[in-house]
C-alpha cells in the first residue's frame, strides 16, 4: 500500500533548471518525495490546487540585512524573514554589519538569539576585519557559515580591512573551503571623493553616485581576486555594479579562481537618466 504523504500540490507548472512541466508534487515532512502526473501521486492528508500557477523550489537569498541586533527600527529577524517567506525565499544568509558587528562569538550569540524568531532557515555571515582575524575559526565553530569583508564603505561605519588582514583571513579560510563575500570598492577613493563633495555642499543623490566612480570597484575586485588567487580562497563579489569590471571576473575564473558574483536589478535597469 502506498504510504500517505502530508501534502500533494496538484496541476502546477513546475519549474526546474531545465524546463517547465505540468505536474503534481507530493511532500512528506520537509521533503519532496514525488513529482509527476497527477494519477501517480500517493494519497495525502491535504491537497492544494495550483492550476495555472508556477511552482518553484524555495529560493536562497545569500545577502540580507535584517539589522538585528542594533537597529530594530530598520528591520528585525521576524519582519525580514516574514517578507522573505512571503516572497518564496526559504533560506537567507544575514550580513554582519549589525550592532554589535558579528565579529566575535559573543556578538554571534546575541544574533543567534535574535534569529530564533526567524520564519525561514538561515545562515549567518561572520565579519572578516582586522579586529576579528583571530576569531574566524572560533566563529565557524560557533555557527557562522561564511564571512563578509567590507572592503568599501558600508552602513555602520565599519572600517575596511587592511590588505594584510584580508590576505591573512583568506589564508585561514582557504584550506577550510569557506567562502568570503566581499563588498568590493576602494574605500580610500570613496572617502576622499565623498569629502570633496560634502565640502562643496553636495548632499544630493547624484553626489552619492559621483563619489563612487567605476574604477573604485574595478580596483577593489582586482585586488581581492589577486589575493584569492594567491591563497586559493573562495570569494563572492556582492552587488556587482560596474560592467567595466566584468572582464576581471572572466579572467580570474579562467585562471581557476573560485569566484562568484551577484548584482541588483537597479544596476541592470537604471542609469543616470532614470
Amino acid at each position: 500500500m502506498t504510504k500517505e504523504v502530508d501534502l500533494v500540490i496538484r496541476g502546477a507548472r513546475v519549474v526546474s533548471p531545465d524546463q517547465i512541466i505540468e505536474a503534481s508534487v507530493a511532500i512528506a515532512g520537509e521533503h519532496i518525495v514525488a513529482v509527476g502526473h497527477d494519477d501517480t501521486m500517493p494519497p495525502a492528508r491535504a491537497e492544494m490546487r495550483a492550476d495555472g500557477l508556477h511552482l518553484l523550489p524555495g529560493a536562497i537569498d545569500s545577502h540580507v540585512h535584517f539589522r538585528d541586533p542594533g537597529y530594530p527600527n530598520k528591520e528585525t529577524w521576524k519582519t525580514g524573514s516574514a517578507a522573505a517567506a512571503l516572497g518564496g525565499v526559504t533560506t537567507v544568509f544575514e550580513m554582519p554589519n549589525t550592532n554589535p558587528p558579528t565579529g566575535t562569538v559573543e556578538a554571534l550569540r546575541i544574533k543567534q538569539k535574535a534569529a530564533e524568531s526567524s520564519y525561514c532557515d538561515f545562515g549567518i555571515h561572520g565579519l572578516l576585519g582586522d579586529e576579528s582575524i583571530d576569531q574566524l575559526e572560533a566563529l565557524l565553530e560557533a555557527g557562522v557559515t561564511s564571512f563578509k569583508a567590507f572592503v568599501g564603505n558600508t552602513f555602520g561605519n565599519l572600517p575596511a580591512p587592511t590588505d594584510g588582514a584580508l590576505l591573512e583571513g583568506f589564508e585561514i579560510l582557504a584550506p577550510l573551503g569557506i567562502r568570503t563575500v566581499v563588498h568590493a570598492e576602494n574605500s580610500s577613493i570613496l572617502l576622499r571623493r565623498q569629502k570633496h563633495l560634502q565640502d562643496a555642499g553636495r548632499h544630493d543623490a547624484m553626489a552619492h553616485l559621483a563619489a563612487r566612480p567605476a574604477v573604485a570597484e574595478i580596483e577593489a575586485i582586482n585586488r581581492v581576486l589577486t589575493l584569492a588567487e594567491w591563497t586559493g580562497a573562495r570569494v563572492h563579489i556582492a552587488h556587482h555594479s560596474a560592467a567595466d569590471s566584468l572582464f576581471l571576473l572572466r579572467e580570474f575564473k579562467r585562471r581557476g579562481v573560485d569566484v562568484t558574483a551577484e548584482t541588483c536589478p537597479q544596476y541592470l535597469l537604471l542609469n543616470t537618466d532614470h
